[in-house]
């Protein structure tokens, strides 16, 4: 696990809202506050869609809604003026991406133990912070999937011009 900050703001805040740039991700949950606090739980409620939809695996794959489709409504939230007070979303990398790079790490027993790789968003007062994690659906003490995990981001960041550095 690391903790990174953002030093480009705008770039970021940019990618994170407006461009594609963070839409390989899910929404676990989110808190956004502005003059009011919104929360937002990204669990689907498959039960909301009708019979048809809800047993198709390619209409409604995943079980957190995709990062692309709930920005358009997270950017009209904040858009205005004034910058939120806060806030933090937790993201998950979506399942094929994480499949596909515990398969291309070769290590067996990693794709049985990771449930998903967690990025998570903060911003306050001007600062946007990112914390590296990883949800294990069964205990092990290989911290591979974590080495993986956090020079990945690293990389990703780099790759799409977002400048941050380590959180001490």
């Amino acid at each position: 696990m690391i903790s990174l900050r953002i030093s480009s703001l705008g770039s970021f805040m940019s990618g994170l809202f407006s461009r594609n740039t963070f839409d390989s991700f899910l929404l676990a949950e989110g808190t956004l506050q502005t003059a009011v606090t919104w929360t937002v739980d990204g669990k689907v409620q498959k039960d909301f869609f009708e019979k048809e939809i809800r047993d198709d695996p390619a209409l409604l794959p995943y079980d957190h809604v995709a990062w692309s489709e709930i920005r358009p409504s997270l950017r009209e939230l904040i858009r205005g003026k004034r910058p939120p007070v806060f806030f933090r979303f937790v993201l998950l990398l979506k399942p094929e991406y994480t499949k596909a790079m515990l398969e291309k790490e070769g290590d067996r027993e990693l794709l049985d133990c990771v449930g998903s790789f967690v990025l998570t968003v903060s911003y306050r007062d001007s600062e946007v912070s990112i914390l590296t994690g990883i949800s294990m659906k069964s205990f092990t003490l290989n911290k591979n999937a974590d080495i993986l995990w956090d020079k990945t981001v690293r990389k990703f960041l780099q790759a799409k011009e977002i400048a941050f550095e380590p959180m001490a």
